[in-house]
């Protein structure tokens, strides 16, 4: 590190701390370097950059200047230059850096093969989507035999979503879109009815659930990121002057299952979920009005046609189909 000083560093203090004092300005002559130091010849390298020789002239005696070092300097025969000892040496390192910065700025140059290309999503849902589109996608992924490609899954925290996906600490975002905040790109996946599930033989019998079933005869697990008795069924049982009894609260799917197979509680769920929990469970529809469930894929706009998110938004969305048009989702 440079000491602490109002100045800018002269190309001799630099040195001394292993650094040079490059500006903005003379980012172009590395580029300059490279044609230089590849042909050893003024007159070749200007034709390549479709320079005068004379504005060559001018950047090489500015490198030299800015590297204090010759850089090229005439061989004993007096034919042609030749690259001193440091200019080698600063190849080496230059040549790996301008390659990745010319493919960072070439359009379509980072398309994205999702078999050979190392990448880790991170994708942040609310519990029910991670249930219904994540096992899926990593099902589907799993085709293409990539161990470099890896995913991470988060609970949203919607305070902080914009700013962590303009940092890119969130990719994506499953949600319903009422909880997204603003200034995010939105895609609908899918909107599907709720129903109950329950262990096959429950005692409820597996015609439609009424309003008085679901509020006085039925008992509930409810589902909330706060392992909450209260959720957002509640509310729309409030508006039509009803209450359910919700006996287990969990903060996500994943030990649904195996309580509803162990008892005679019920539980509400968008109905794309139904393939997903388990076999040995079945559905019922609800006799009475009920909100849809809507889910959406979320995305900051600095990745809107990046390679790599278009390919992950267009699984995301076939994942949505397939739950979709599952078996046994009811119209």
């Amino acid at each position: 590190m440079f000491p602490i000083t109002d100045s800018i560093p002269t190309t001799e203090s630099a040195l001394k701390y292993g650094q040079i004092p490059l500006r903005g300005a003379d980012l172009p002559l590395l580029v300059s370097l490279d044609v230089l130091l590849q042909e050893c010849n003024v007159t070749r390298a200007a034709a390549r950059l479709s320079l005068s020789q004379p504005a060559l002239s001018a950047q090489l005696a500015r490198l030299r200047q800015l590297f204090d070092d010759p850089l090229l300097i005439a061989p004993s025969n007096g034919r042609g230059l030749v690259a001193s000892q440091f200019a080698l040496n600063l190849h080496r390192r230059l040549k790996p850096a301008l390659a990745v910065l010319s493919s960072a700025i070439q359009i379509n140059a980072d398309d994205f093969h999702p078999t050979k290309d190392a990448r880790c999503f991170t994708i942040a849902a609310t519990p029910a989507a991670a249930a219904m589109i994540i096992p899926t996608l990593i099902g589907n992924s799993a085709a293409f035999d990539n161990p470099g490609m890896k995913f991470v899954t988060v609970e949203p925290d919607f305070p902080k979503l914009a700013s962590q996906m303009e940092k890119g600490e969130i990719d994506i975002c499953l949600s319903p879109a009422c909880m997204l905040p603003p200034d995010l790109c939105v895609s609908d996946l899918m909107t599907v009815p709720h129903v109950v599930v329950q262990r096959r033989r429950h005692p409820g019998g597996t015609g439609p659930v009424t309003l008085d079933e679901y509020g006085s005869e039925l008992t509930h697990v409810n589902v909330a990121h706060n392992s909450s008795l209260h959720g957002y069924i509640d509310e729309q049982l409030y508006r039509q002057g009803r209450s359910r009894q919700v006996q287990v609260a969990v903060r996500d799917f994943s030990c649904v299952p195996a309580i509803l197979k162990r008892s005679d509680l019920i539980c509400t769920v968008p109905a794309a979920m139904i393939n997903p929990l388990d076999l040995q469970l079945e559905w019922r529809a609800l006799a009475f009005p009920f909100s849809t469930y809507s889910l959406c894929l979320a995305w900051h706009p600095r990745c809107e046609d990046d390679p790599s998110f278009l390919w992950l938004r267009g699984e995301l969305i076939n994942v949505a189909a397939m739950s979709n048009l599952g078996h046994g989702v009811p119209e």
